[in-house]
């Protein structure tokens, strides 16, 4: 007694409903993805490569260029001071290439030189 299978043919509203959730299950994984390149990878970036590192000084020039400075030391002291720039070259334990010295990448990318 062999039984033959009867071949099921989706209505026009199951197959409109089922692409419907193929791509809403797409368009999450595409968010999800977004979402880990937008803020997952600068938050563990950050958190990685803001580690401490030993620096050695390799050379100390002062440019000539002077940039001004505010300062404020309490309520009645504040001013504005003009500072030699200097650029330090430096050698870090993470790398064996020299270096201009800065506090931090913002500084980096703000003041290159």
């Amino acid at each position: 007694m062999a039984r033959g299978r009867a071949a099921y043919e989706y209505t026009e509203a199951e197959d409109k409903s089922m692409r419907l959730g193929f791509l809403l299950i797409a368009a999450g994984l595409l968010s999800l993805l977004g979402l880990g390149c937008c803020w997952l990878r600068p938050a563990l970036q950050e958190r990685g490569g803001g580690g401490a590192a030993n620096c050695t000084v390799l050379a100390v020039r002062q440019l000539g260029e002077r940039f001004a400075c505010t300062f404020s030391c309490g309520a009645a002291c504040r001013g504005t001071a003009r500072y030699p720039c200097l650029q330090v070259l430096v050698r870090t334990s993470r790398s064996a290439a020299p270096a201009l010295l800065h506090e931090d990448e913002r500084q980096l990318r703000t003041n290159p030189k």
